[in-house]
Parts: C-alpha cells; sequence; structure tokens
C-alpha cells in the first residue's frame, strides 16, 4: 500500500511538473497536451518505480531515465528528435538544481539526507518543497513567456559558437563546483552532499567534454568552410568579370581592327598610324597603373575593373604613391572595401554619357595619415542622404537590389581604426578612406 502510495504521490507528480518546466523553457504550454502528459507522466514514473526496485545506482538510474524521458517527448509530446532532448536535458537540468536547493535548504535545518529518507513526513515535505518549486520556476518562465530559442543566432555558424560557450560554462561550471565542494566538506565549511561519493557528475563532466569537442570540431569546419567560400568568392568575381571584359574587347578589337584596315586601304597611313599608337598608349596606361601594386589579389582586383571600364568606355585613372598600400589589413578584408567601392562607383558612372564617365583612384601616404580617395562620375547624392548610404539595406537603386556593400566597408574599415567619409555634389561623388600614421 505504501509503495503504491508514493508511486501515486512522489513519481507520477514528478513526471508531471519535470515535463511542465522543460516545455515552459520553450515557451510551451502543457494545456494543449494534457492528456498525453498524463501517459507521459504515468510512463516515467513507472520508469523510475521500477528502476529503484532494481536497487540500481544513482548515476545508472539517471542516465536510463533521460533516455526514456527523451523516448516518452519524441513520442508522446512533440515528434522532434532535437527538442525532445532539449526538453528533456531542460527538465534534468532543473530537477538537480531544485533537488540540490532542497537539500541545502534541510541541511541548515540541521536535518541530514539519511534522516529525508528514513522519516515519511520528512521526505513528503522535501518532494513537494520540491515540486513547489518547479511550478514556480514554471510559471515564471512562462509569465516571461521565455523562449530559449531566441537566444540562439540565426546564422547557422554562431548557432554553433553559441552552443560551444554556453556546454563550456556549464562545463566549467559543474568542475568548479564538484572541486569547490569537495574541498569545503572536507574541510567541515559545507556540508556533505549526498550525491558526493556517486560518479554520476563526473559522468556529467566526461559528456560535456565529448559534446564540447563535437561542438568545436563542426565549428571549426564551418569556419574553414566559410573562409573559403568568402576567399574564392571575389577571386570568382573577378574572373567572371574578367571574362566578360575580355570577350567586349575582343569585340571592340574586331573593330579597330576594321578601322585599321580601312585607313590603309585608302592610304591614310598617318591617321593608321596614331590611331594604333593611341591603342598601344591606352593599354600601356592600364598596364603601368597597376605595376606599383604589391598584393596579387589587389592587383587582379585592380585589372579586372579596369577590364570592365574599358569595354563600358569608362576612363580609370590609378594613382599609386603609398609604399604601404594598407599592408595592416588582411587581403579579404581589403578586396571587400576595394570591390564594393569599385563596383558602386561603376555603377553609378554607367548612368551618365559616355564622355562624362570617369573613375579616379588616389591611394597615398604621407606623414600624417594614409587614404584612400576614389572619385566618379554620376547621380548626385543628396545631402541628407550621405550619412543613411552606409546603413545596412539602403540603397538609392531603382530595383531596390544592394544596400549591403557600404556597410560591410564601414565596418571593415572602423575595425582597422580608420574614417570613412562621402561626398558628392554637382554630379562627382568621392570616398575618402583615412588611416593615421
Amino acid at each position: 500500500m505504501n509503495t503504491l502510495l508514493e508511486f501515486v504521490l512522489l513519481n507520477v507528480p514528478e513526471a508531471f511538473v519535470v515535463l511542465m518546466v522543460g516545455l515552459a523553457v520553450f515557451n510551451l504550454s502543457i494545456r494543449p497536451v494534457w492528456k498525453q502528459a498524463l501517459l507521459f507522466s504515468f510512463l516515467y514514473g513507472s520508469g523510475s518505480f521500477f528502476l529503484t526496485y532494481l536497487g540500481l545506482s544513482v548515476d545508472v538510474k539517471a542516465i536510463l531515465l533521460l533516455f526514456w524521458m527523451v523516448s516518452l517527448a519524441y513520442w508522446l509530446i512533440i515528434r522532434k528528435i532535437w527538442l525532445a532532448l532539449m526538453i528533456s536535458a531542460s527538465s534534468f537540468s532543473f530537477l538537480f538544481l531544485s533537488e540540490f536547493f532542497i537539500i541545502m535548504l534541510f541541511d541548515t535545518l540541521s536535518i541530514s539526507m539519511s534522516e529525508i529518507m528514513e522519516n515519511k513526513f520528512y521526505l513528503y515535505s522535501a518532494v513537494w518543497l520540491y515540486f513547489l518549486l518547479l511550478l514556480l520556476i514554471t510559471l515564471i518562465l512562462r509569465w516571461l513567456r521565455f523562449d530559449i530559442r531566441r537566444l540562439m543566432p540565426k546564422a547557422k555558424l554562431n548557432r554553433y559558437l553559441t552552443l560551444l560557450i554556453l556546454v563550456g560554462s556549464v562545463e566549467f561550471f559543474l568542475i568548479l563546483f564538484t572541486s569547490t565542494h569537495l574541498y569545503l566538506s572536507k574541510k567541515n565549511v559545507l556540508p556533505s552532499l549526498y550525491w558526493e561519493n556517486i560518479p554520476i557528475l563526473n559522468w556529467v563532466i566526461l559528456v560535456l567534454f565529448i559534446v564540447i569537442s563535437y561542438l568545436f570540431w563542426v565549428y571549426l569546419s564551418l569556419t574553414i568552410d566559410r573562409v573559403e567560400t568568402e576567399t574564392e568568392a571575389p577571386y570568382l568575381q573577378n574572373i567572371n568579370e574578367l571574362v566578360t571584359a575580355i570577350r567586349s574587347i575582343k569585340h571592340d578589337a574586331v573593330n579597330h581592327y576594321t578601322a585599321i584596315e580601312g585607313f590603309l586601304k585608302v592610304g591614310m597611313y598617318d591617321l593608321a598610324s596614331d590611331y594604333v599608337k593611341q591603342l598601344i598608349r591606352e593599354t600601356t596606361n592600364v598596364v603601368q597603373a597597376v605595376d606599383g601594386v604589391k598584393s596579387p589579389a589587389v592587383s587582379a582586383l585592380l585589372h579586372s575593373k579596369m577590364a570592365v571600364c574599358m569595354a563600358e568606355r569608362i576612363h580609370f585613372t590609378v594613382h599609386i604613391n603609398s609604399d604601404t598600400q594598407f599592408s595592416f589589413i588582411k587581403t579579404y578584408d581589403l578586396i571587400k572595401v576595394l570591390g564594393n567601392l569599385l563596383d558602386n562607383a561603376i555603377t553609378a558612372t554607367l548612368q551618365e554619357p559616355e564622355e562624362k564617365r570617369y573613375i579616379i583612384l588616389h591611394w597615398e601616404d604621407s606623414d600624417k595619415e594614409r587614404y584612400l580617395y576614389i572619385e566618379n562620375s554620376g547621380p548626385t547624392i543628396p545631402a541628407d542622404k550621405l550619412e543613411q548610404i552606409f546603413s545596412l539595406g539602403y540603397t538609392t537603386k531603382k530595383d531596390n537590389e544592394g544596400g549591403v556593400g557600404l556597410a560591410v566597408v564601414q565596418k571593415v574599415i572602423k575595425s582597422y581604426g580608420g574614417r570613412i567619409t562621402v561626398s558628392s555634389g554637382d554630379g562627382v561623388t568621392n570616398f575618402r578612406i583615412s588611416f593615421p600614421s
């Protein structure tokens, strides 16, 4: 009779409130699934009662009950294995914390764990206080509409980093807690815990270490993939631009050859010579302009943009009088800055007639600063919009595309301690990036 009474008054209610607090962590109510919750409580309570009857150690019993809870939560409550696992883990976390709090409370009243287990009044009082504490936690979480999923970043890489930090913090707390409590209990500063000689916490610490290792491996793999992807993208873009520009230049070359052939046929040798010299001069200017660039990646970027400008009839002038050339900025970040600024300049310049299209790039060092200056013709940006162009999502394009490039540029420049300014007027827009020498 006593056994049945304990099952009804202890095991089943415990399963019910433990499930409630686990659902509350994810802002889920037990009301829509109360029938399944009752069946869950009966089955989980039966499992707990059966494992206790077998006389298993606390650590083995806890591990088996965790697997049993995950299975029941997935089967009866929510058909998502990861969510069932997280709900069960949250339930167990609050279970252990509440249990520890109640034991410490009784210990302050000079009531030991052995006395609690032997005295039915103490036992029922401790268990129902433990239930009330879990109910209070549940009510607070529901009142706050707390949902732990809102704390997780949307980006996959950031989610794994957050999980890595969270699990690592729990691991550190458990190691610190067990070590500190063991030391203080030996000094008789704190009472010994009833699980002091039970290796469950050691098993939890070991499992968390394995989880941390896995999360770190996944995070490292995702980071490497992201770096490879983001590093590869600018080069692929430059290659595509070069291919497009070469096709356009090839088409233009046919026109040039046709013009030269026409001059030769009618005997206009001087005009043909001048025409060829002009083509040579333009080609030489393009090659020489980029000769002073130290970074191969930056050189490739400028070559590709020059090829695009030639194809689009944009006069692109480059003046480099810088020994450092922002060498303190990582190549990938420098490519992002130059690529975005030049892409915006090309897009704006193309809105002008061919005779007015130009882009000027100055890259120089002085005693006071190192700066990069890019000027282009194109539509004037209104004065009240100049500050907004660095806001994420803001764009002046008619199709509302873009709105990311300049925000990225500003973020990169600020991360290196630099400053970026913009001015626009009379059909001319310029950006200036500067760093103190």
